[in-house]
């Protein structure tokens, strides 16, 4: 878990990451688990000196720009997150009566009992404006692509950043305007 290239990119503070459920399962949709995301990543903001620029809760995956005001801590920032909803999502399955899910996510290996997210995930370096705003594109599209189904119009699903970049909207999780970093 962790950046790929962890030595080339400590020194820098933004990145696109996209954090994927185990095997592909709905475990966030099928858990209502958008709230308890957006706080997650609140918590972990907190903790670790960062803002979330833009992001995106999708039924199985997560995307979102995260700009470290201080030393990038990527690689705890992720752990603590996906730890923390790892048990709570599990959690939400059980008391939902969802045991069938929740069997196919059991793994013993390493120690665990019950896997909800893939060990790694994927992070991009952002380095300039065009990279955010080309990211913030992807993300703002993602619940309307037709695939999906979440949304015909942006304003109709709730667990993004557009309505605050469209509309000056602040979603549950604050996010901070990219151009007070990237001008």
């Amino acid at each position: 878990m962790g950046l790929r290239n962890k030595d080339l990119y400590k020194n820098e503070c933004c990145f696109f990451v996209t954090t994927t459920c185990n095997n592909f399962k709905h475990l966030i949709g099928l858990s209502d688990s958008y709230q308890l995301i957006e706080e997650s990543l609140a918590f972990v903001n907190d903790k670790f000196k960062a803002d979330t620029l833009g992001y995106v809760i999708m039924p199985n995956h997560v995307h979102f720009i995260v700009y470290f005001r201080g030393s990038n801590e990527l690689s705890s920032y992720m752990r603590d997150m996906k730890k923390f909803t790892s048990t709570r999502i599990r959690i939400k399955l059980e008391a939902l009566g969802r045991n069938d899910i929740v069997e196919q996510i059991r793994n013993f290996e390493k120690g665990r009992s019950f896997q909800t997210w893939m060990d790694r995930y994927d992070d991009v370096y952002l380095q300039s404006k065009h990279l955010v705003e080309t990211k913030l594109d992807y993300i703002h599209s993602n619940p309307l692509q037709a695939h999906w189904n979440l949304a015909k119009r942006p304003e109709e699903y709730r667990y993004f950043s557009v309505v605050y970049y469209e509309k000056g909207i602040q979603p549950q999780l604050k996010i901070v305007d990219f151009r007070e970093y990237f001008g």
